[in-house]
């Protein structure tokens, strides 16, 4: 009768166990499985802060961006069972970066078995670092569509000083060649092309580049008033800046002279011929441009000014398309050319310049000649150790 009792210890201590297993299976599964949601928030806060100093470059509207994309994400630091720390990295292969953001996310957990262990929550944190790509920066976007090369010949991009982006899908087909410092794309990868530098990779979106560019960031801020709108009847020559109001023909090629024009309904040109000009800023401010046949483009834009390396500016609110049709041999824009809302189209020629900027961009054998200067974009930001 006696020996009865004696199976109580016994199962006491073997619950004190089966608790204790029991917190291994559930408590520490469910925090794991909170510190997976914490890391998507660090990620995200990371980057967040991350971009803003990228743009920034001071100040302390990084930790602010940071602190502001925890708490979307349903994390605010409270002091109490909440913390959201942003710093430069204090370890790791990043310390010393003052380019780099860290974020540590932390956040008490409940214990639902624990606490036969004497502890009723758990600390659980999840650390990011966000970086600039090391690949150094960006010189072609596009921002709300496709990049699409097609074939091989002439076709492809080069752009052996820096990278390109799609905030979309990347097709490439045929022998297409991308010889850049950095590849990206947001949405589907290439079938096909080759790559002598940098293989095509995943990445995060890539952010308008305008503000970090003066002329760029003038021209958003500051568009061109209505002018008196120049005497189209009869083209001088040189051709001379200001406003035209109707579609600007320049068949045949022009020279012309410095300053800004304003075109409210794009450009045509086709024939044979060279456009030329230096301390040229096109602002198109409405309708397509389309340049058939032969036609050859040697426009500089201004060093120095409010339009300084801005050779070809579309607002915007400007989706008008830019067609280059049945060209060979190389065009020479020195200076960057920006349609962030625009496709454009190359069947045949080979334009080179400093920094493009497109909604979308599609090359049926043509291609593209970039390089990178001080008007290249700022880059983008990646996930770091």
């Amino acid at each position: 009768m006696h020996e009865r009792g004696q199976v109580i210890p016994l199962v006491a201590v073997a619950l004190v166990g089966l608790l204790g297993a029991a917190s291994l299976a559930v408590d520490v599964g469910y925090w794991r499985y909170q510190q997976r949601i914490e890391q998507s928030a660090a990620d995200s806060a990371a980057i967040a802060g991350a971009v803003e100093l990228l743009y920034t470059h001071a100040g302390a509207a990084w930790k602010a961006a940071a602190q502001n994309d925890a708490t979307a994400n349903g994390y605010t630091d409270n002091g109490d069972d909440v913390r959201v720390d942003v710093d430069h990295p204090t370890t790791g292969p990043y310390v010393g970066n003052d380019a780099a953001v860290q974020v540590v996310v932390s956040k008490k957990q409940p214990a639902f078995f624990a606490f036969v262990l004497g502890k009723n929550y758990q600390w659980v944190s999840a650390r990011a670092v966000a970086v600039p790509n090391s690949a150094g920066r960006e010189c072609i976007y596009a921002l709300s569509g496709d990049i699409t090369m097609k074939g091989g010949g002439g076709g492809g991009i080069s752009a052996p000083t820096c990278g390109l982006i799609t905030d979309f899908n990347l097709n490439v087909t045929g022998g297409a060649q991308v010889n850049a410092t950095f590849v990206g794309y947001v949405g589907n990868g290439p079938s096909g092309g080759t790559y002598p530098q940098a293989s095509p990779q995943l990445a995060l979106a890539a952010t308008d580049p305008c503000p970090t560019i003066p002329s760029c960031a003038y021209l958003a801020a500051n568009p061109p008033p209505v002018l008196t709108c120049q005497d189209q009847s009869t083209l001088s020559s040189p051709l001379l800046p200001g406003e035209y109001c109707q579609p600007l023909n320049l068949s045949g090629g022009a020279v012309l002279a410095g300053g800004l024009y304003v075109l409210d309904q794009g450009l045509t040109a086709s024939g044979n011929g060279t456009i030329s000009g230096t301390n040229v800023t096109i602002y198109n401010r409405g309708g397509v441009t389309v340049v058939n046949g032969n036609i050859s483009f040697d426009l500089t834009a201004p060093t120095t000014g409010n339009y300084a390396g801005m050779v070809y500016y579309q607002p915007p609110n400007n989706t008008s398309s830019v067609t280059v049709n049945g060209k060979s041999g190389t065009d020479n824009f020195s200076g960057a050319m920006y349609l962030p809302s625009a496709n454009m189209t190359l069947n045949g020629n080979v334009p080179d310049l400093s920094l493009l900027v497109v909604g979308s961009l599609t090359m049926n054998g043509g291609g593209i000649g970039a390089h990178a200067n001080g008007l290249a974009g700022v880059g983008h930001v990646v996930l770091g150790e």
